[in-house]
């Protein structure tokens, strides 16, 4: 369940995560040997030193399970599947699922909207002037 609650989560193929829109950015992406992760830069000049770079979205997401945020790195595919259910959960609601799916050899990024449904997590009701 830890890989379900970190920032770059990997959900195994049935597995479900709750996910909540929160911004989508262009990004280049490369792989550090000295760091030895992907690192994610705005301009090509930043890329010196990594290898692998290539364009990216950079999904950024409230993740439930987390309670904060998560990222999800789309490619162009992963992308406009991914648009396609946001402007379904604009026209009817609902609740947006993220989990991976097997094609071939590989796991990729595919989401799932369950119209009507509203978050199990409890909402607590506080007054605003008692949080400052």
């Amino acid at each position: 369940m830890t890989r379900m609650k970190c920032l770059f989560p990997r959900p195994e193929e049935n597995e479900e995560i709750p996910i909540q829109f929160i911004d989508m950015q262009q990004k280049l992406a490369g792989w550090s040997p000295r760091l030895k992760r992907s690192v994610y830069v705005d301009d090509f000049k930043d890329t010196e030193g990594l290898k692998r770079v290539r364009d990216v979205t950079l999904l950024r997401v409230y993740n439930w399970f987390l309670e904060g945020e998560s990222l999800i790195e789309l490619s162009e595919m992963e992308k406009s599947q991914f648009e396609c259910i946001m402007d379904m959960f604009i026209r009817h609601g609902g609740e947006i699922r993220y989990t991976r799916k097997k094609v071939g050899e590989r796991l990729i990024n595919y989401f799932l909207l369950e119209e009507g449904r509203i978050s199990q997590k409890s909402v607590k009701a506080r007054l605003f002037s008692d949080l400052l």
